[in-house]
């Protein structure tokens, strides 16, 4: 659906016919469908997704999140927000979700109320239930630096590259010079004991003690237990005077200054994501006000976003240039309403193309693969 009313969307999907159904036996129908169904098919989908596009044999998955302004209805106790009496209410959920920013698809995806909210949980939730065994590097931005964050990433045998906040963020004693690259090993307790403190005392650039509000699940509330986390610290100059502080487990070796710079620049990969499933798939017009129903289209949404994705790059296009995939995502939701065929599918594709951004400095490895046919049937 897009954003027209639901009457209207109904109208256009079965060519303004007598056997157009009504709003109301349309929506009967579809409270017949649990959200979790919406849900499984998005997994599975992802999950057949062949990974032909990767970096020195990494997945590279980038996490963000947005709002999403839901119709108004104060009975969605989920979603409904009221700051006080005085003031209309309104209803917003936040989508937290992991992408992959070569492959140009959508891989897993966080639903939260926006009352209560937390990005971190979100993250931690998708690494423990990821199913990827390859080799993966996390991108994420400001915010999503912290201890937690860093030891399910380890736990999990992922790589990641974070952002820190310049005004704060993981404390530690950096050297003289305003750029550097070095190796920081942390040591996390929640005890107090007479021999912790001696080695806080000692080290206090190595040795921290979690707080007991503070979230770490590595480390239960009182437990005699050290956690290590080794870290690389990188910062450097990206204009005169304006630095910016990078967190990562990857060696210096394989992966010095200038690689990181451009891997942490292809994190925005998820940000023109988030605006072409919001504004050319459909996301911000939600058609429903009932919970279930909106975890319906949400799921919809990035189902039909991967399946245009997933065809959209797959097309052959001339040395430095790229597929427009806000045009191509058009052609390729008449291809599903099998409204064209294949071969005028690829022929309209060829047509939306755009300049690559110049100055890469690392080529992607991709693997071509054989042509897939698509088929579908509408009974």
């Amino acid at each position: 659906m897009g954003g027209n009313s639901l009457g209207k969307e109904l109208l256009e999907w079965f060519g303004y016919s007598e056997k157009t159904v009504s709003v109301s036996a349309f929506v009967q129908q579809r409270n017949k469908i649990k959200p979790e169904t919406l849900k499984h098919i998005f997994q599975t989908m992802v999950s057949q997704c062949d990974k032909h596009t990767l970096y020195n044999g990494y997945q590279l998955l980038a996490i963000d999140g947005s709002d999403l302004r839901l119709p108004s209805d104060k009975r969605e106790s989920f979603s409904y927000i009221q700051n006080d009496e005085t003031t209309k209410g309104y209803n917003l959920l936040h989508l937290d979700a992991l992408y992959d920013v070569l492959q140009h698809v959508y891989v897993d995806a966080s639903i939260q109320s926006k009352i209560g909210m937390n990005e971190h949980k979100a993250l931690v939730s998708m690494i423990d239930d990821s199913a990827i065994s390859d080799k993966v590097i996390l991108i994420a931005d400001r915010g999503y630096e912290s201890f937690n964050n860093i030891a399910h990433c380890q736990e999990k045998n992922w790589n990641y590259i974070i952002r820190s906040k310049e005004s704060y963020g993981i404390k530690f004693e950096a050297p003289p010079n305003a750029t550097f690259d070095i190796d920081h090993l942390i040591t996390l307790t929640r005890r107090q004991t007479k021999q912790t403190k001696i080695l806080i005392n000692k080290d206090p650039n190595r040795y921290r003690w979690i707080q007991p509000h503070t979230k770490f699940d590595y480390i239960k509330p009182k437990e005699d237990k050290l956690y290590d986390i080794p870290i690389r610290i990188v910062r450097f100059e990206i204009a005169d005077s304006v630095y910016e502080t990078l967190y990562t487990n990857l060696s210096r070796e394989d992966f010095p200054v200038d690689i990181l710079k451009e891997l942490y620049q292809l994190r925005w990969g998820i940000e023109t994501a988030f605006r072409e499933l919001k504004y050319n798939v459909g996301l911000a017009s939600i058609h429903s006000k009932k919970t279930a129903f909106v975890f319906q289209e949400i799921y919809a949404k990035l189902i039909m976003y991967n399946f245009s994705a997933l065809i959209a790059y797959s097309q052959d296009v001339p040395t430095g240039k790229r597929i427009n995939f806000a045009k191509s995502m058009h052609v390729c939701y008449q291809f599903f309403k099998e409204k064209l065929s294949d071969i005028v599918l690829a022929k309209m594709l060829s047509k939306y193309l755009s300049l690559i951004r110049p100055g890469r400095s690392f080529e992607r490895n991709k693997i071509n693969k054989n042509a897939v046919s698509f088929t579908y049937r509408i009974s």
